[in-house]
């Protein structure tokens, strides 16, 4: 019987902007939100319970919805809703 271990750091600090860089992190913070939001949306419309099976519904989406930003966002927000959905279980 294999069990899997998730270990989790967070780092917590004060960020201040530059002027020049406030939209483009406003726009980043915007985007994340409306992906972990669709992927919220999906999981509940679709009955979907696991991370693979959330994936599996949504990167194409998110992907040409979202192709100037790195996969990896659109990686984490659907673990994020993923994880979120399984603590509530």
């Amino acid at each position: 019987m294999s069990s899997s271990l998730l270990l989790t750091e967070t780092c917590r600090f004060k960020l201040e902007p530059a002027e020049d860089q406030r939209p483009v992190l406003e726009e980043l913070m915007e985007a994340y939100q409306d992906m972990v939001k669709e992927c919220l949306e999906a999981a509940l419309r679709l009955g979907v319970t696991s991370r693979k099976r959330l994936h599996e519904a949504v990167y194409r989406r998110l992907r040409t919805k979202y192709p100037s930003y790195p996969s990896h966002y659109i990686y984490t927000a659907i673990t994020q809703e993923a994880f979120e959905e399984e603590e509530e279980r």
